[in-house]
């Protein structure tokens, strides 16, 4: 009697041990899992390789897909050459009727381009629109080494300005997002959003630049109700574009990264803003 009653005891002394250690690991499971947002649930996927979605005032991330890969960025990375220009000119360490002098390194820059003429001087205004408006490589390029003194220099300074706005998976290697023979940059797409976030409130008159849109992107941008940011495109990066709009008081910013088609990454985007503005 005795036996079958320890029998029972240590029996029991088992089984709710078990049922303890089995409540334990459902509570951990779920508390690592965490709850499913929003967004998660009423947000198509992006057809694209990321993308995110952010409002311009506060930050908040809306809608995020695979924003933490780094990406070749392509010309989007023109959006740090474009901060360290408007932050040169805010501190007053260049101005707006400077004139540079174009190297011979920045005049043969390759992919889009316009007319510049190694030796000869142009305004910083002048190349500021070139590489904003028309991602002119070779206006970037000159930029870049008027701020720094070099292409290697000005790509240490972007390492380090990435650093400075926490953009934390970003690397440059160069002014325009071009790929060489030394590397290539890359963003994520959440380092990319925070870039345009940092430009939006820290120079909010870009968007009367990069208004002024030509060379065909007229027509996308102004179908989608768009006043900005940057496209960006090669064979590594495929098409992509980082765009901004305002609706009211409520301006969004869209990431959308590695799209197949050129019409794609801006039908993608105009979803993301019309999603964006409606769960406002």
């Amino acid at each position: 009697m005795r036996k079958t009653t320890w029998a029972v005891l240590m029996l029991t002394i088992f089984v709710g041990l078990t049922l303890l250690r089995d409540s334990d690991s459902v509570d951990a499971d779920w508390k690592f899992q965490g709850p499913i947002t929003l967004t998660e649930k009423t947000y198509e996927k992006v057809d694209a390789q990321a993308a995110i979605l952010l409002d311009s005032q506060t930050g908040e991330i809306m809608y995020a897909q695979n924003a933490d890969t780094p990406y070749p960025v392509a010309s989007m990375s023109i959006m740090m050459t474009e901060y360290m220009l408007l932050e040169a000119i805010k501190e007053e360490r260049v101005d707006w009727d400077d004139k540079i002098v174009v190297s011979e390194n920045a005049a043969a820059a390759g992919g889009a381009r316009v007319h510049l003429v190694a030796g000869e001087a142009y305004p910083i205004k002048d190349l500021y629109k070139a590489f904003a408006i028309d991602s002119a490589n070779n206006a970037a390029v000159a930029i870049g080494e008027y701020l720094a003194g070099s292409t290697s220099a000005f790509a240490e300074q972007m390492n380090l300005k990435a650093a400075e706005l926490n953009l934390r998976s970003s690397s440059f290697v160069n002014a325009t997002g071009l790929d060489t023979g030394y590397g290539r940059n890359e963003m994520t797409a959440r380092d990319v959003g925070m870039l345009a976030y940092h430009l939006l409130n820290d120079f909010p008159d870009i968007v009367k630049w990069t208004g002024e849109l030509s060379n065909g992107e007229n027509t996308n941008w102004s179908v989608a109700g768009l006043d900005g940011l940057k496209t960006g495109y090669t064979n590594a990066a495929g098409y992509s574009f980082t765009a901004t709009a305002k609706q009211g008081d409520k301006r969004l910013i869209s990431v959308v990264m590695g799209a197949e088609e050129d019409a794609t990454r801006f039908t993608e985007t105009k979803k993301l803003m019309e999603r964006g503005f409606d769960n406002g």
